[in-house]
C-alpha cells in the first residue's frame, strides 16, 4: 500500500524529448573538427522559459577564428523537436529546425537555401558525440561538415555570448 501511494505521488517522468535534452544542461569541453579543420569549443546547455527551451551555447576558444553559437531547443509531443540556430555569421545564416528524438539520440535537422544539415547528438558515456552532415540539394550527398566530444567539465570563466 505504501508503495502504491508513494508511486501516485510521485511526479510524473519526463517525457523521452525533455529526458535527452536534459542531460545537455551543464557545460562540456568540445573539441572536434570542422570541415576537417581541428577546434577548441566550449558548450554550455541551460533552462530557460521554465524549462520550455534548452539554450546550448557554443563557444569557439581560438581567438584568431572567433565563433559563437546560441541553439534554441524545445520538445513538444513526447518526441518531436523543434529549433532555432543562431550565430556569429549574422541573422542570414540562422535557421529553423525539426527534429526528434530515438532511443535517448537527438536528431535536428536545419534547413538552408542550398542544404540542409543533419545534427545527431548520441550518448557517449557521461558525454556526447555531436555530428553534423551536410546534404546540398542541388547534386549532394551526404559529407561530413563537423564532429564534437562533449565531456562534462566546470563552467569556470569560459564567457559565452549569451
Amino acid at each position: 500500500m505504501f508503495l502504491a501511494t508513494a508511486l501516485a505521488l510521485a511526479p510524473p517522468p519526463l517525457d523521452p524529448a525533455h529526458a535527452a535534452l536534459d542531460r545537455l544542461a551543464g557545460c562540456w569541453d568540445a573539441p572536434g573538427e570542422v570541415l576537417g579543420k581541428p577546434v577548441r569549443t566550449r558548450v554550455r546547455g541551460a533552462w530557460r522559459l521554465g524549462s520550455r527551451y534548452l539554450l546550448l551555447e557554443m563557444h569557439g576558444l581560438d581567438p584568431a577564428d572567433p565563433y559563437d553559437a546560441a541553439i534554441l531547443l524545445g520538445d513538444h509531443d513526447k518526441r518531436w523537436i523543434n529549433s532555432w540556430w543562431m550565430d556569429s555569421f549574422g541573422a542570414g545564416y540562422s535557421a529553423g529546425g525539426v527534429g526528434e528524438v530515438k532511443n535517448g539520440a537527438i536528431e535536428v535537422l536545419y534547413s538552408y537555401p542550398d542544404a540542409t544539415y543533419t545534427n545527431r547528438l548520441v550518448s557517449d558515456g557521461k558525454g556526447w558525440r555531436w555530428t553534423i552532415v551536410e546534404r546540398k540539394h542541388v547534386g549532394g550527398g551526404e559529407k561530413a561538415f563537423a564532429s564534437y566530444r562533449l565531456t562534462p567539465m566546470p563552467c569556470d570563466d569560459t564567457r559565452f555570448a549569451f
